[in-house]
């Protein structure tokens, strides 16, 4: 009986070690939680902010490339009809300006 209460020990101690290794794992992600939350919250207003600051940008690209061609027209009118030129479309790609990353450490 002794000698089978030891084997019954020996072969629960991984096991009991497993448990409190994910026992402190569950401690440490409960504590993180807060934080997790905290940082999904700034990058979600990071997306938000970026992604209005990119409609602006080319709602004002657009109003700025509308009096480019308006004062464009209003100069090729003075110019003889064999020197007129077509007035070219611009580009309205947003120019790539700096990487987003997630960290733990911010906020």
């Amino acid at each position: 009986m002794g000698q089978a209460l030891v084997d019954l020990t020996e072969s629960t101690l991984p096991l009991l070690e497993e448990n409190r290794r994910l026992k402190r794992k569950i401690a440490y992600l409960e504590q993180n939680n807060a934080h997790n939350a905290v940082n999904l919250t700034n990058l979600l207003r990071m997306f938000v902010y970026l992604q209005e600051k990119e409609e602006r940008m080319l709602a004002a690209w657009r109003a700025s490339d509308a009096r480019r061609k308006k004062e464009l027209r209003e100069m090729r009118s003075q110019l003889p009809p064999e020197q007129r030129s077509k007035i070219r479309r611009e580009n309205f790609g947003v120019p790539r300006t700096h990487r987003v990353r997630a960290s733990f450490r911010d906020g």
